[in-house]
Formats: structure tokens, sequence, C-alpha cells
């Protein structure tokens, strides 16, 4: 199974991360959307993460910050359907989020679930 070695700020929030910080082999334009939904520049990060996606379209990372972004610009719908997404996903790859100090790993498609879950509160 593929390794994904990025840490994910919007998964970090969602899921109680303590400080979330971005990893140093994040793209620019990853560290851009990064940077905005850090800063709760929720119209910036979608078009960083689109741009993103156009190229890897299957990335759980982009398409997880993506749902949690929706989620946060109060389109509840549309981040289940990204979440979906992520379900659909051959595969289940490990992502690290968390805090510099403290990275947690955790598969794709257990962190979809609970982008979910969180939908529905």
């Amino acid at each position: 199974m593929k390794t994904v070695s990025v840490l994910c700020v919007a998964v970090g929030l969602m899921f109680g991360a303590v400080g979330p910080t971005i990893a140093a082999e994040v793209g620019q334009s990853d560290g851009l959307a990064l940077k905005a939904i850090e800063g709760g520049n929720w119209a910036q990060a979608e078009a960083e993460l689109r741009a993103g996606l156009a190229s890897t379209p299957s990335d759980p990372m982009k398409l997880l910050n993506l749902a949690y972004v929706l989620q946060k610009s109060g389109r509840a719908q549309e981040a289940a359907g990204i979440y979906e997404q992520v379900l659909q996903l051959d595969g289940n790859p490990v992502l690290a989020f968390g805090s510099n100090a403290e990275p947690r790993p955790a598969r794709a498609k257990a962190l979809a679930k609970k982008g979910m879950a969180s939908l529905q509160k």
C-alpha cells in the first residue's frame, strides 16, 4: 500500500490536532492551500486544492482537505460527495496528520468516514 507522508492541516483541525503544520514535502500549491486553510480563507484554499486535483485527481489528502474546506464553507452536500469519493478510492493509504510534535497516522477511508459523521452532527 502506498504511504503518503504529508501532514494534513484540514484533517488535523477536524479531528483535534493541537498545532497543524505543513511538511517539507508539500508542493507550493499544496502549501498555499494549507496556509489558506490555516487562515480560514476558504475560497483561496478551494481554488488551490482544485488546481492541485486537476493533476492528481485521486490524491486522498487533497480530497480530504477539499471536503473540509467545503464543509467549513457551509457546503455540506458537496463535502459529503468528496468524502464519498475518498471512500471509493482503490486502496486505503496511510496519511499523517497532527502537529510536528505528534503526527498521527490514519487511513484515508477512516478519516473520510469521520468527516461524513461530522456532517451529520
